[in-house]
């Protein structure tokens, strides 16, 4: 046979060559370029391909192609082509799914649907709608997002503690002072009906020297409840307005908040209204509360400035506090008796003795004189606040006092937790620690992400313990010194809602029934027949995977579920595939018989009733006989096993690629002419295997995965890229008689 290649130059060509290129329909291609087109005058011989079906009257078969619905609805090429050789179009499973097909409002978008079921209006052109439910091409970030649990974050108690306004007190009541001058009640100098604490006088002004406020804090509140002080502050003149600075003391303790008066907010003879120390936090001006102090519920306190000369007034001295649901466990030894002592994790030793620096009973000694600690640590068992584990705890404190500079730097004070040794990255004297003296909560160690910057990090493995070994102390070669007040802080988590069983299939089902009734609603009358399962039997896990059995009751009741749903939303009577990919590598006939159990399964019920089975066949012809020939019985066995279950069976995306004698897949565009006719006569195979096994009453069609083909493609399509027929449309006319 001669084969001819010919230009293509619109409405003008022959009308035998009219016929090969666009089937004798409207096309709207004025010019094509030169195209290779094999033996344009033998195809130009052949109808259009639905004149070939042999069908009666009652037949239920349709020969459709995948297309694209904006291609159909565009009434350009395409449309035409499947108006004249086909009876209707197959959206495909891919074309709409669920996660693509999302507006930017995050609302299902079923325009597509509509579009088309419009278009279909007025002619005869049936179409096969996509799939309605699947564990595949699902929105599966978005349903984990809805599974996520309703977080309500701890809410902390929070107020306000008045401690001094001295309206109660008599003119001329008169506050101890820490050292020289006075502190007396008397009228506030802007008005005359209230009183103050005026601190200093003109022939006397308060030189380093401060009123000493006793505090009693109400029934329930420790100290370390608050998060900061507030005051009325009048300075007269100039005096005591810079100095040194502002400063605290509670219960003789300095703590330096690094502003002076007129940094906070002082003027002269003016009233600075509600100047604010915080207690928590360093910050300027603050100052943070070390542990030993937080269980504090009375105690005296010293605030003002420190001057030489420092003379002003004080009023509404209050303390916020703020209970975030925190605590603490301390060890502080003062239930130990004198000469006990602690295990260390190596050499030296570890004993409680007297403070001896006499402010606060009694703390341990870590090392001698002779035999400093040498990268050994305290040890001690610890219960932790009942109901808390190890991950609620939020960070570590201790008060340190190092002899004579032996361990003040080190290589870090180290935590060992159930024998998890963790570096803060910090030695005392980094954390503050001076010699010789208390550094009272100068080590204090949160537990972040990482080690090291003064941080430890606690692994996931320990989170969970409600009991611990702790061991704490300078990592260095020769550490010498005392311990106190071991603290470990706690935190109240928030509160987590986890979603139920309940309400998690209760969002699945509401999500499903928006798809399913949405695209029900899109099709309308035009469209009544759908995939209502997409590949049941798909391994693949991926971004858009998403199992509904899971929380649906098993995939059984996700498909019963599914099906109740388009058959309750259908406006008119709508028949029901399940949809399963068939490959030429797969083991097509034990596959056919997973996929019917698996439906038989979904009817046992006695009330689902599934319509029959759409077998997406992508199929290979192989230029290996041998391998050929299995290829074609696996075809046989495939519709043998199909005839069997006794329902209506459509072959949709039936495609075939030609491979290589070493399995490899050749490029449209590169395969022979002769490998091209024995890939049609495969395809005509197929298509006659299925006329032949299954029975007439059930095949309800067959679908092309697609018209024309992509040279750089694989699959083998009836026309070219161009819309002329090649020699591969044979194979689909003889399929057809």
């Amino acid at each position: 046979m001669k084969y001819i290649n010919h230009k293509l130059i619109g409405l003008a060509v022959a009308t035998a060559l009219f016929t090969a290129c666009v089937d004798e329909y409207e096309c709207n291609l004025q010019v094509e370029k030169p195209e290779e087109v094999a033996g344009s005058e033998y195809l130009a011989t052949f109808d259009v391909l639905k004149s070939y079906i042999s069908r009666d009257a009652n037949s239920p078969f349709k020969l459709t192609a995948n297309l694209n619905p904006s291609d159909f609805t565009a009434h350009e090429v395409a449309y035409s082509t499947i108006i004249n050789n086909f009876d209707g179009i197959d959206v495909g499973s891919t074309t709409y799914m669920p996660a693509t097909s999302v507006n930017d409002q995050g609302a299902y978008d079923f325009g597509g649907m509509s579009t088309l079921a419009d278009a279909l209006a007025g002619t005869d052109v049936t179409a096969y709608g996509g799939t309605l439910a699947s564990y595949q091409g699902q929105r599966a970030s978005y349903y984990a997002e809805q599974f996520e649990p309703t977080i309500i974050p701890y809410e902390p108690e929070k107020g306000r503690t008045v401690l001094f306004n001295f309206e109660a007190d008599e003119i001329g009541t008169a506050y101890p002072m820490s050292g020289n001058s006075s502190a007396e009640v008397t009228t506030d100098p802007d008005d005359p009906n209230k009183k103050v604490l005026c601190v200093g006088r003109a022939d006397e002004f308060a030189s380093y020297s401060f009123a000493k406020l006793n505090v009693k804090l109400p029934e329930g509140r420790k100290l370390g409840d608050y998060v900061s002080l507030e005051f009325d502050m009048r300075v007269v003149d100039s005096h005591g307005i810079y100095g040194a600075g502002m400063k605290v003391y509670i219960n003789g303790q300095e703590f330096n908040v690094g502003m002076n008066a007129a940094t906070i907010g002082c003027n002269p003879n003016q009233w600075n209204r509600g100047a604010v120390i915080k207690m928590k936090d360093a910050t300027a001006p603050g100052f943070v509360l070390p542990a030993s102090l937080a269980e504090l519920t009375e105690f005296e306190l010293q605030v003002g400035t420190a001057s030489g000369e420092a003379y002003y007034y004080l009023d509404n001295i209050y303390m916020n506090y703020e209970v975030a649901g925190t605590g603490t466990t301390v060890i502080d030894f003062e239930g130990d008796e004198l000469g006990k002592t602690y295990p260390m994790t190596g050499n030296s030793s570890s004993v409680v003795e007297n403070d001896p620096a006499g402010e606060s009973g009694k703390v341990l000694h870590v090392g001698t004189e002779s035999d400093p600690s040498s990268h050994s640590y305290p040890t001690f068992t610890l219960q932790l606040q009942p109901g808390r584990t190890l991950g609620d705890y939020t960070a570590i404190a201790l008060d340190m006092y190092i002899i004579n500079s032996q361990g003040i730097w080190g290589d870090g004070v180290r935590v060992i937790i159930n024998g998890v040794e963790m570096n803060s990255g910090k030695g005392p004297g980094n954390f503050g620690c001076p010699d010789n003296a208390w550094g009272r909560g100068t080590v204090y160690i949160p537990f972040g992400t990482e080690n090291g910057n003064g941080s430890v990090m606690i692994p996931e493995e320990l989170k969970g313990l409600t009991e611990i070994t702790l061991a704490i102390g300078a990592g260095s070669g020769a550490w010498h010194g005392y311990i106190d007040n071991i603290t470990l802080y706690w935190k109240m988590d928030d509160t987590i809602i986890e979603k139920t069983p309940e309400e998690k299939a209760d969002i699945l089902t509401a999500d499903m029934n928006a798809w399913i009734g949405g695209m029900m609603d899109a099709g309308g009358e035009a469209v009544t027949m759908w995939n209502i399962i997409g590949e049941p039997l798909s391994q693949t896990q991926d971004a858009n995977t998403f199992n509904f059995g899971e929380y649906l009751g098993g995939d059984v009741e996700f498909a019963r579920t599914a099906v109740a749903m388009a058959r309750d939303t259908a406006a008119v009577p709508v028949q029901l595939f399940v949809s399963q990919t068939f490959e030429q590598t797969d083991d097509m006939a034990s596959k056919a018989d997973q996929l019917t159990t698996l439906v038989n399964s979904y009817e046992e019920d006695g009330e689902t009733v599934i319509d029959g089975y759409n077998i997406l066949l992508h199929t290979v012809y192989s230029k290996d006989a041998t391998i050929q020939a299995s290829n074609e019985s696996k075809i046989t066995a495939l519709f043998t096993r199909l005839k069997e279950a006794d329902k209506p069976v459509r072959i949709s995306d039936l495609s075939v690629c030609v491979e290589n004698t070493d399995g490899t897949l050749i490029q449209a565009g590169q395969v022979s002419t002769d490998d091209r006719i024995n890939a049609g006569k495969y395809l005509s195979f197929i298509m006659q295997e299925y006329r032949r096994i299954i029975d007439a009453a059930n095949q309800y069609g067959i679908s092309l995965s697609g018209m024309n083909e992509s040279s750089s493609a694989n699959k083998l399509c009836p026309w070219t890229s161009g819309w002329n027929r090649n020699l591969f449309y044979e194979g689909v006319v003889n399929g057809l008689k």
